[in-house]
């Protein structure tokens, strides 16, 4: 299993960047959202400042804004664009894309996961938003994922994420350290996942 994990938030201090690359994941600046979640709306002219500024390698491209997704594509072509993929008809666009992006969210879609993954079969998939850790075998399904469990067990619940489904509660940590266990932690969980693959595939 060969996943691209990007953890996005943009408000990560330079620590917290330095701990998410030692443990091989993206994050900001090399990983940029379109801030349709937070905003309502994606955010084109941050997009492109970004790309212009930063060495950006992987951005999710603008919400039901088509034109202006294939404008970007074209414009950075060096970017690895994903395709946030809300409804059906929305085929034809994604599949001129480096990635077609699956919203975790129900609402952002008129879909479920099976008509996707039969759907876009041969193409790279990615899982926005990633959440789902009553099911994480689903990420085999999947080349790239960005999340924020890490951060989100560690700086809003103050807990160590243990693996899928399991945590505890720490009152003598700082909230970087806790941060840096989960982030062991979390690899270490996606890293047995790709053993399980590996077993199945011996198997057969």
């Amino acid at each position: 299993m060969n996943l691209i994990i990007a953890l996005p938030c943009i408000h990560f201090s330079v620590k917290e960047r330095e701990l998410i690359k030692e443990f091989g994941f993206l994050t900001y600046p090399e990983f940029i959202d379109n801030h349709y979640v937070q905003k309502g709306k994606s955010k084109v002219m941050y997009l492109i400042n970004h790309i212009m500024k930063y060495d950006v390698q992987y951005a999710i491209a603008p919400d039901y804004q088509y034109e202006n997704a294939l404008m970007l594509k074209r414009k950075f072509p060096h970017v690895k664009w994903i395709f946030p993929l809300h409804k059906k008809e929305e085929y034809r666009y994604a599949v001129q894309f480096d990635f077609v992006g699956f919203p975790h969210r129900k609402h952002f879609r008129d879909y479920d996961v099976n008509w996707f993954l039969n759907t876009f079969k041969g193409y790279n998939k990615w899982y926005l938003g990633f959440w789902r850790e009553n099911n994480p075998e689903i990420l085999l399904q999947f080349d790239g994922l960005d999340t924020t469990i890490p951060e989100t067990y560690s700086g809003k619940y103050g807990k160590i994420w243990i693996t899928w489904g399991k945590s505890i509660k720490t009152d003598n940590m700082k909230t970087i350290d806790i941060f840096k266990v989960n982030l062991y932690n979390f690899k270490k969980a996606l890293e047995k996942l790709g053993r399980q693959q590996t077993i199945r595939v011996t198997i057969k």
